[in-house]
């Protein structure tokens, strides 16, 4: 696709940019507003075919705009399908490899799913979130999902030693114990991805630092539900023997006990 920045001479909301190529049959745009000290540039992204920058100019011209091009970028469809591909198979090797670290840890298939579960629960409401917002797939969303893996597996991680690897004290104490500790990492993460939405749109606007703090508070909030009202239960009843069904699971995989 083309990444081109303009200098326009008079105020407009993006939504009318957006319609200026929409109406010049370029839909699918994303158009975002730079401020750099005393000047504002606002970057229009379209999908391919590339323009240059004459077209790029008739079509604000035609509209009503005064706008010089200040700037102008393309990248070939099958360079971009191809760092693309690339972001997909690192995504599904990460999750892989978690999944794999998991059981390796717990060495139990009944904790080991739930917790795989709740990070898969988190990257299906964050993945949800951005439909509903639309915030697009980008490379940068795509880090975002990647990221909330390790952050839904943080909070699973304490919840899950603590009530199967420690034995000191009432279980319903270390699972508030581990609900506390659980819910400041999560608040700590959602007020930091928050600030930097804030911090981000307020200088720069709509880009892909919004677009990345978006997803993460999204899916931090769905992780608290997961976690404490979904992945707990399950635990708390394992613990509890009212699993015992699973054993039958269990035993057609090696014993790392």
């Amino acid at each position: 696709g083309s990444e081109i920045q303009f200098d326009i001479q008079r105020d407009f909301q993006n939504s009318e940019i957006e319609q200026a190529f929409a109406e010049a049959g370029r839909t699918q745009t994303d158009v975002l507003t730079q401020t750099t000290g005393n000047q504002t540039l606002t970057i229009v992204e379209l999908p391919p075919p590339t323009i240059d920058e004459e077209e790029a100019a008739n079509i604000l011209g035609d509209a009503g705009y005064e706008a010089e091009v200040v700037g102008l970028r393309t990248i070939s469809a099958a360079v971009s399908s191809q760092f693309f591909l690339q972001a997909q198979i690192a995504f599904i090797l990460a999750f892989t490899t978690m999944s794999l670290v998991i059981f390796i840890a717990f060495k139990d298939l009944t904790p080991s799913l739930a917790v795989i579960l709740a990070a898969f629960g988190d990257i299906v409401f964050a993945s949800a979130g951005m439909a509903v917002l639309g915030i697009p797939l980008t490379l940068g969303s795509l880090a975002a999902l990647l990221m909330l893996i390790g952050y839904s597996v943080d909070t699973d991680i304490v919840l899950s030693t603590r009530v199967l690897k420690k034995n000191r004290g009432e279980l319903k104490k270390r699972m508030w114990s581990s609900v506390k500790t659980g819910t400041t990492m999560s608040m700590g993460g959602i007020g930091g991805f928050i600030l930097l939405y804030a911090i981000s749109y307020l200088m720069v606007g709509p880009s892909e630092l919004t677009n990345i703090a978006a997803v993460m508070v999204i899916g931090l909030l769905a992780d608290m539900p997961i976690t404490w009202l979904g992945n707990a239960v399950i635990l708390k009843k394992y613990k509890e023997g009212e699993f015992e069904r699973f054993g039958k699971f269990e035993e057609v995989i090696p014993s790392w006990k």
